[in-house]
């Protein structure tokens, strides 16, 4: 796959590694020329996300092939952050190859919830109070405090309920990772134990959703986390 076979409007995915953590981050793209990439900005906490000045930390990028449906790396990019002259904001990453290579990553079309849930672990009746982080086809990501024991290969229940969507959810995983977030908060993943066609159905929706507010979405927010350029 080239960069010139990405398409505006499709979604992309951003990795950051420092060491043997990561952090990810979805957005959308705006229009692809030679090895460059433009997207939509990508915000945290009503921050903006800014890479340009990040040392020691490893960025690649994800995309899922419309051909093939397969999903591609582009490895070693660079994010530069614009601003253009009415205040909009927008990011640039740019790769080193205009070629991806076929990776067996999976979960790539995963969508941010970041609404309450419950999960329950193994056999266990009682319910922890958890932030569902995000979920894709074949699996889950939640985050609690550092206090709550979770191990890996835990079976779990999940539950949440997406008020924007009116859709309840009520589903079986098995821990497989787990992240330091900070602020003594633990970032578990989960894996279903098959892909779910349901679920499959709601990540679309999520994603048409995020794409159609983000095209909407005021330009001028406030809160820049990185330096931008001119």
């Amino acid at each position: 796959m080239l960069t010139t076979d990405i398409r505006p409007g499709q979604s992309v995915q951003i990795v950051a590694a420092r060491g043997v953590r990561t952090m990810e981050f979805s957005t959308n793209v705006m229009e692809a020329d030679g090895k460059t990439v433009k997207v939509e900005p990508i915000y945290q906490d009503d921050k903006l996300v800014g890479f340009d000045n990040s040392t020691n930390v490893v960025l690649s990028m994800y995309v899922v092939s419309q051909e093939d449906n397969r999903v591609y790396v582009f490895t070693g990019v660079t994010i530069k952050s614009y601003k253009v002259s009415d205040g909009s904001v927008y990011q640039v990453v740019e790769c080193r190859n205009e070629e991806g290579r076929v990776t067996n990553r999976r979960g790539a079309h995963r969508v941010w919830i970041g609404v309450t849930g419950s999960v329950m672990m193994g056999d266990s009746k009682h319910e922890h109070r958890v932030t569902i982080k995000d979920i894709s086809a074949t699996g889950i990501a939640f985050v609690c405090d550092d206090k709550t024991e979770v191990t890996m290969g835990m079976p779990l229940t999940l539950s949440f309920t997406d008020e924007d969507n009116r859709k309840s959810f009520r589903l079986m995983a098995t821990v497989v990772r787990s992240e330091d977030s900070g602020y003594q908060r633990i970032i578990y993943g989960c894996k279903f134990k098959e892909e779910s066609n349901i679920i499959s159905k709601y990540v679309n929706e999520k994603q048409r959703q995020n794409l159609k507010a983000t095209r909407t979405i005021d330009p001028k927010r406030r809160g820049y986390a990185a330096p931008v350029k001119d």
